[in-house]
């Protein structure tokens, strides 16, 4: 006998992939009750927004606003959930401000508020929708999403370098990822049953349970998306540019040590272009170019911290000559030298 097809009720969708999903989700826009709920909602998610559980302060600490995220989204649906977001980011910004405002943030907000909606709005509730809104929020709004837009600030803003894996960011979003996914679930099972009788939702009140097979799923979640961010750490250690997150005073060391491996003269200057390494080995590969100092500047330990891009260009014209390229193995242990090579510039 086949199965029988699952009922829903009135008002749900089976998933957000269909006109009248989106149709009754723009309406909501329509609604005078939803608007004032949204607003009330706002409110209260901007006045959490510096308001957190602690887990192991001051790193993990669980952000009470993404409750109301969800609830919100939830109730009015992924039109108003983005403007929702727009906005409370915005305000929350105006009001609470933690630095300088750097627009591209609104976006991790949008995205968040929208998955939420997705997975949550007119849909059957289930422990299996909850955990995966969470699971995409923490993975790929907060670590995926953020990460271009940290590179961006930081380069923009701040001015300084911003390693694109950040390790302490993505780890905290991975192991909050279990506990935030279990609270999301105990308060949905607090409101669900006064937003029904107040016709914000449209299914009858459920109890989720907490049973094996969720923590189960939830751990394997866990572990998929730490051996993917495993997987990225060695392949982005082993692959990018180590010279780009080296602060000046790093720069100017290596630059120097370099000198002293190639036994320069005091007119000639070595700066750095790459360093690759190689995860689990000792040895590093660096190139570097070297220049010779034609003019006279004001403050010549300066010379040392420029990148490659900076001394040949317009400002450092007459100053600095280009001279030979070369490569250098190095120990990572020690800082000892293994091997170096030079070779003369190409002739033009």
């Amino acid at each position: 006998m086949a199965a029988e097809k699952k009922v829903l009720a009135p008002g749900l969708y089976a998933s957000p992939f269909s006109k009248a999903y989106w149709r009754d989700a723009a309406r909501e826009l329509g609604k005078v009750r939803m608007l004032a709920v949204a607003a009330i909602l706002i409110a209260v998610r901007v006045a959490l927004k510096s308001v957190a559980i602690p887990v192991a302060p001051p790193t993990l600490m669980i952000n009470l606003g993404f409750f109301v995220n969800a609830l919100g989204a939830m109730i009015f649906g992924p039109v108003v959930a983005i403007l929702a977001a727009a906005i409370s980011d915005t305000l929350g910004c105006i009001l609470f401000p933690t630095g300088v405002y750097f627009f591209p943030f609104i976006f991790t907000e949008i995205a968040g508020s929208l998955i939420f909606a997705l997975f949550l709005y007119r849909a059957p509730l289930t422990n299996l929708r909850v955990t995966l809104s969470r699971f995409c929020v923490s993975f790929f709004v907060n670590i995926v999403i953020q990460t271009p837009i940290m590179l961006l600030y930081y380069q923009m803003v701040l001015g300084k370098s911003y390693a694109i894996f950040d390790l302490p960011r993505i780890c905290k979003n991975l192991v909050l990822f279990p506990l935030e996914s279990l609270l999301l679930i105990l308060f949905l099972n607090v409101i669900t049953p006064l937003t029904y009788r107040m016709k914000l939702t449209y299914e009858p009140p459920k109890k989720l349970k907490i049973t094996g097979r969720l923590v189960a799923f939830l751990l394997a979640l866990l572990i998929v998306g730490s051996c993917a961010t495993a997987g990225y750490a060695w392949y982005d250690y082993n692959t990018r540019n180590h010279a780009t997150s080296l602060e000046s005073d790093e720069r100017a060391a290596l630059n120097h040590r370099l000198a002293d491996y190639l036994g320069v003269d005091d007119n000639t200057l070595v700066l750095v272009n790459v360093v690759t390494k190689t995860a689990f080995h000792d040895e590093e590969t660096v190139t570097f170019t070297t220049y010779t100092i034609t003019g006279e500047v004001d403050d010549p330990a300066v010379l040392w911290t420029l990148k490659n891009s900076v001394a040949k260009g317009e400002k450092y014209e007459g100053i600095l000559t280009v001279g030979e390229k070369g490569t250098a193995v190095l120990n990572k242990a020690d800082d000892s030298l293994i091997e170096i090579a030079t070779e003369a510039p190409k002739e033009k």
